[in-house]
């Protein structure tokens, strides 16, 4: 089940809408882009392979088990902050828990918006803006798409990709957020828990 979060309300949202894709512009590769291990073929070689070794040993120990609802993998309890906060205040949130994506609520506790650091760079980009004073609920965006605990991991996945964001909260029944569910949740349940079969 998934939902739209506007202004404090919560709107049923059918799965088919969110899907439908939105228009990306083209992406150029980064220069800085290298194959990975690239870095390991000027190292000593004995150092190289007690890199390998230690990653192999560490993938091995982990038991596998299959991960299917965002319960499974969320973040919980998620880092949260108020629309009335500066944009200073989130800055040091983003400092201090090394993230990227802090849903926002009112002073009532509902859910109002979603900001990325991103949003923080963009908006700080513009020197005629006094960033220390302004509130996060100027950049915020203020409709969220949210999942139910019991939300199938590969659909919230597709939904991501189609949507073209990082991060999807998770709200309970009386629509709190209990947790969040970002893309690095996903590849870190692919590698940790899931097999990973791949079909072309």
């Amino acid at each position: 089940m998934f939902f739209i979060i506007e202004q404090g309300a919560r709107v049923e949202t059918p799965i088919n809408r969110l899907l439908q894709a939105k228009a990306l512009n083209a992406v150029s590769a980064s220069s800085r882009v290298r194959a990975v291990g690239a870095d390991l073929e000027n190292e000593n070689p004995v150092k190289a392979n007690a890199k390998i070794l230690r990653y192999q040993n560490a993938e091995s120990e982990q038991p596998r088990s299959p991960a299917i609802f965002a319960h499974q993998i969320m973040t919980s309890p998620v880092v949260l902050a108020g629309v009335y906060q500066t944009i200073q205040e989130i800055w040091a949130f983003f400092a201090k828990h090394r993230f990227h994506h802090l849903p926002l609520l009112d002073k009532s506790n509902q859910l109002q918006g979603i900001v990325t650091d991103g949003d923080l760079l963009r908006y700080s980009a513009n020197n005629d803006r006094d960033v220390n004073a302004d509130h996060v609920e100027l950049l915020m965006t203020p409709s969220v798409i949210t999942a139910a605990e019991q939300a199938e991991i590969r659909t919230i996945a597709e939904v991501m990709c189609v949507q073209a964001i990082g991060a999807i909260p998770i709200v309970s029944e009386q629509v709190e957020v209990v947790g969040i569910v970002t893309r690095s949740d996903i590849l870190r349940t692919l590698v940790h828990q899931a097999p990973l079969d791949l079909w072309t």
